[in-house]
């Protein structure tokens, strides 16, 4: 990957999952290699919202229908 960003300076990459070569491209790629240290998956504003709909119709199935398709523990 980063002999493919080297002929490619008009490419940039960013990631949350460090790479295992990532002092090397820090070295080689410098600020079109940007990396979070931590996991940013689901730490936005809209994804935790959404999670928590998401659990509160659950919860809500569960009561009213007896849906158990979420059922942890079966």
């Amino acid at each position: 990957m980063i002999r493919a960003f080297e002929e490619r300076t008009d490419l940039r990459y960013v990631t949350d999952l460090k790479l295992k070569a990532h002092d090397e491209a820090v070295a080689k790629l410098g600020d079109r290699y940007v990396f979070t240290p931590k996991k940013m998956g689901a730490q936005t504003a809209e994804a935790n919202i959404n999670a928590g709909l998401a659990a509160a119709q659950q919860i809500v199935d569960y009561f009213k229908d007896g849906n158990h398709k979420y059922q942890v523990n079966k």
